[in-house]
């Protein structure tokens, strides 16, 4: 049986395991029916049904510290409680190469109105702002004959969505593996 040293968890404590929670912003009901229209239309023109994005969200900061889901979700809650629901607006179509294949997205239009409502809720919460790539991601590990199938195709893509609520996505920090949604949290309260 290996002997542990704990003389210096002893002498300084054991450090704390970080978890990232990022609170993602989802279309409205009817937003998520024209995405999963959408949806259909991407699969009929090549892209894989296990490609397709799980819950459509535009990403924006988070947080990172000790495992709280309580204390998180109550700031969320209490900062959402006082918005209103946020219109986000789409250029147009394009991708982020990866690995496997292209990542296909939707660009945020109207990026200055959801960077400016990403840096007062990350300061509510005690977040961090990055450099963000606001986005709508579609589909993952999509081919470049795909892509351009889709781009020449006569496929209606969304213009623009309302945002009434967030998912709070949450794991251990540098840990593989996906996120797990552990609550999703109404814009006014």
């Amino acid at each position: 049986m290996p002997v542990t040293d704990t003389s210096q968890t002893n002498l300084f404590g054991e450090t704390s395991v970080k978890f990232e929670y990022y609170p993602v912003l989802l279309p409205d009901e009817a937003g998520m029916m024209e995405i999963a229209v959408l949806n259909q239309r991407l699969i009929e023109h090549g892209v894989k049904p296990s490609g397709i994005t799980k819950l459509p969200h535009v990403s924006i900061d988070g947080v990172i510290c000790p495992e709280n889901d309580t204390k998180v979700k109550t700031e969320i809650f209490e900062f959402l409680s006082k918005k209103e629901p946020l219109l986000i607006e789409f250029s147009e179509m394009g991708y982020f190469p990866n690995p496997g294949g292209l990542t296909i997205i939707m660009q945020v239009k109207n990026a200055e109105t959801v960077h400016a409502f990403n840096k007062e809720f990350m300061s509510a919460i005690g977040g961090k702002l990055t450099k963000l790539k606001l986005h709508l991601t579609l589909a993952r590990y999509v081919s470049r004959e795909v892509f351009e199938v889709l781009k020449n195709s006569d496929i209606e893509y969304p213009k623009s969505f309302i945002c009434e609520s967030v998912a709070i996505y949450k794991k251990q920090q540098k840990a593989k593996g996906p996120y797990e949604v552990i609550e999703k949290v109404p814009f006014g309260g």
